[in-house]
């Protein structure tokens, strides 16, 4: 994953931090150890 954000950061200087999250955790957060950290993501974050 850390070669994908690199590219991302040199074509448009944004970083990334890519966090990689089950099928699992992200259809049921509650079971996330951070469920708010997931639901922000997926408000705000962006697939790649």
């Amino acid at each position: 994953m850390d070669d994908i954000a690199y590219d991302v950061l040199l074509e448009t200087g944004i970083r990334v931090q890519p966090l990689p999250v089950w099928e699992e955790e992200w259809a049921h957060p509650e079971r996330y150890s951070n469920p708010r950290l997931l639901k922000n993501i997926a408000r705000e974050g962006a697939r790649l």
